[in-house]
C-alpha cells in the first residue's frame, strides 16, 4: 500500500478516535516566474499534524512498510517527533492504521 493511501486511512481512523489531522505537505517548488516557494511547517516536520482528543499537539510520520528514507532526513524527522513528545504533545512513526491507533491509544493510557 502506498504511503499516501496509508496517510489518508490514518486521518480517517484517528478522527474516529477524537483526533483532527491535516496533511503537512513539505517541499520547495519552482514557480512559473522562476521564484521558489517553500511549504510545510519546518524541515523534518511530520506528514500529518493536528491535535488529539485532549487537545495535545499530534504529529504522525507515516512510512510505507519497507520504504527507505535518506538518513539525514530521517534524523530530522526523529528530532521533530522527539521535540513534540518532550513538549507534551504526541508524536510517533506509523506504518499502518493499526499501528497509529495503537500508538494514539497508548498515549492516552489505553491499549
Amino acid at each position: 500500500m502506498s504511503e499516501a493511501r496509508i496517510m489518508s486511512e490514518i486521518v480517517v481512523a484517528l478522527s474516529k478516535e477524537g483526533a483532527r489531522l491535516f496533511r503537512n505537505q513539505a517541499g520547495t517548488y519552482e514557480l512559473k516566474d522562476g521564484r521558489y516557494l517553500s511549504s510545510g511547517l519546518c524541515d523534518g516536520a511530520s506528514d500529518l499534524v493536528g491535535w488529539s482528543k485532549d487537545g495535545r499537539f499530534l504529529a504522525v510520520e507515516v512510512k510505507a512498510p519497507g520504504s527507505h528514507t535518506d538518513p539525514e532526513r530521517l534524523k530530522k524527522q526523529i528530532r521533530f517527533i522527539e521535540a513534540v513528545n518532550k513538549a507534551g504533545g504526541i508524536g510517533f512513526f506509523a506504518e499502518s492504521v493499526e499501528e497509529a491507533i495503537y500508538r494514539l491509544r497508548a498515549a492516552h493510557g489505553k491499549d
